[in-house]
């Protein structure tokens, strides 16, 4: 359960593929620059990552920050995560629910208002809505017609909602001002030439909408 929408604000998400930090450094990073909460993503997890996520579990205790994982509700369980973020292709919200306990934060996925009709949000604690701007990290990922559908889903969702996709230190501010109660970052941080520079900038940024 999701007990203060404000560990929403500043969302990282670890990126497996960055060239010069691994998921731990880019944790390490985002916390001490002010992170509130930090899912780990890993599309290619297997076994031999488990230590990795122990270790950024620990990270996130110690700065008593959320930590969720993406997708694997099986591994969420395993390191005893604080909850799970799921696609719209992922098992469902309810199965997540029911398996991690009612004490567990549940986030959800949701592209535009059609999926957002069609999502079971009773489960869920938030919901991660984009991409609202380009973006290389998640070359996949379904746009919303950047703020104005982020607005727009924001209007229409129950739930806190987090922005994602292309967000940096310059845009942040937009996506607060359209409704959205975090922005989520992975390449702004995970590939930048200076990131913690970057995620500096970036919790200013949030640390002020905070205040407005």
């Amino acid at each position: 359960m999701l007990n203060d929408i404000k560990t929403l604000r500043f969302y990282f998400i670890t990126d497996d593929s960055a060239p010069a930090l691994s998921p731990a450094e880019q944790v390490r990073i985002a916390l001490g620059a002010g992170a509130t909460c930090v899912q780990y993503r890993n599309k290619h997890y297997a076994p031999d990552c488990l230590a990795e996520v122990v270790l950024i579990r620990q990270l996130c205790r110690d700065r008593d920050v959320p930590f969720v994982v993406n997708d694997n509700i099986g591994l969420a369980r395993q390191v005893m995560a604080d909850g799970v973020h799921l696609g719209q292709d992922d098992a469902p919200p309810a199965r997540a629910r029911e398996l991690l306990g009612d004490s567990a934060i549940v986030g959800i996925s949701v592209s535009d208002l059609d999926e957002l009709a069609r999502t079971d949000l009773a489960p869920c604690d938030y919901m991660g809505t984009g991409a609202v701007f380009p973006t290389g990290t998640k070359p996949d990922a379904a746009t919303i017609d950047g703020l104005a559908g982020l607005e727009a889903v924001v209007k229409r969702s129950p739930l806190p909602v987090v922005a994602i996709g292309g967000i940096t230190a310059r845009n942040a501010t937009a996506c607060f001002e359209h409704g959205a109660s975090g922005v989520a970052v992975i390449s702004f941080i995970s590939r930048a030439e200076d990131p913690l520079t970057n995620a500096r900038q970036l919790a200013a940024v949030c640390q002020k909408a905070g205040r407005g």
